[in-house]
């Protein structure tokens, strides 16, 4: 082998850069191909047990071409360390192998959304952009975005246990309840506590409700398909929450959604609101990029913007508490007045 295509290359200035690219491909493709086997049902297929090509070209239609590609796409598998062939069929490898267990299905959706969300906000927001058409939530999967917010969960359960009552009969309101999961800490951290979950997507209250139902708790929750903009208010709840969906709402609308928030709450109840704020990590700026970039959402907080907000609303007292060290991922307890 001649090495002199890479002197030429480095002699051009040109070699550095073909190495960065190519470091960084790797990574991309193995977070995509994951995906694709989790769409297609792959993922969990090789998760139960090892299988042929035969068995794997069973799940697609038949055909020549079908097959060739079939075969091509699993060859890829193999070369990111994915997959791997032997006398039994294909089994899962590294990543894959990981992320197809039960417990890991958050780091899962966390891969999905950055493969199809991600990629998809990063590539085509400036030409959104240039044609006056940004995203907008029929563009983002509902169910993938409940699941993959849970891997936040061991910080968000440490702030439910941190502000809730243990003890005594508690009335709560979930604004945009996901899959319920907050919902159920909720009930297991105070055994009296019951809770309305309000949920703007139709589909996700559906998931909602079969989660509470599976997990025995249909006699002190209701999930509800609605608004909490279109809800009547009434003052009747001790602890109103809004956890990781602050940017569902326009920065100009949050004053406003904090004080329809207020009328829900007792004298001397208080709002928890959890959400990522700016300056995090480069997935939480995917969020900010998100939020700015659809339409009838909102960039991220600020932490101070954030607690001046609810102030303006009418709340007395906003404790604010970093709820994951290095994380721009927040907790404010902001606390009605009593009469």
């Amino acid at each position: 082998m001649s090495l002199s295509p890479f002197v030429t290359l480095l002699k051009e200035n040109k070699l550095a850069a073909l190495l960065k690219v190519n470091a960084d491909v790797k990574p991309f493709y193995r977070l995509t191909f994951v995906t694709g086997m989790q769409r297609c049902g792959l993922l969990q297929k090789l998760a139960a047990t090892p299988a042929s090509i035969d068995e794997i070209a069973a799940l697609f239609p038949e055909g020549k071409k079908n097959c060739e590609a079939l075969e091509a796409w699993l060859q890829v598998g193999v070369k990111l360390g994915l997959l791997a062939p032997g006398p039994q069929g294909f089994t899962l490898r590294g990543m894959a192998k990981k992320l197809a267990e039960p417990q890991n299905d958050a780091a899962l959706a966390v891969a999905e959304e950055i493969a199809e969300l991600h990629h998809k906000l990063i590539l085509e927001t400036p030409e959104r952009i240039r044609a006056g058409a940004l995203f907008t939530l029929a563009d983002q999967d509902g169910t993938l975005i409940a699941r993959s917010s849970r891997i936040l969960e061991a910080f968000q359960v440490e702030a439910i246990g941190k502000t809730f009552p243990s003890t005594g009969a508690v009335r709560l309101l979930e604004v945009g309840c996901g899959s319920g999961i907050y919902i159920r800490y909720a009930a297991l951290h105070n055994g009296r506590l019951t809770a309305s979950g309000l949920e703007l997507q139709a589909e996700v209250a559906a998931e909602a409700r079969k989660n509470i139902a599976a997990w025995g708790l249909a006699d002190r929750v209701e999930i509800v398909h609605e608004d909490v903009r279109e809800r009547a208010p009434e003052a009747a709840f001790d602890i109103v929450t809004l956890y990781n969906n602050i940017y569902y709402f326009p920065v100009d609308e949050r004053v406003a959604l904090f004080r329809r928030l207020a009328a829900f709450l007792k004298p001397g109840g208080f709002l928890l609101a959890v959400t990522c704020c700016q300056g995090g990590s480069v997935a939480v700026e995917a969020l900010n990029l998100w939020g700015a970039a659809t339409a009838g959402a909102g960039r991220l907080p600020t932490v101070n913007e954030m607690t001046a907000q609810m102030r303006e609303a009418g709340f007395g007292a906003v404790q604010t508490f970093r709820l994951a060290p290095g994380e721009s991922f927040f907790a404010f307890k902001a606390e009605m007045r009593k009469n």
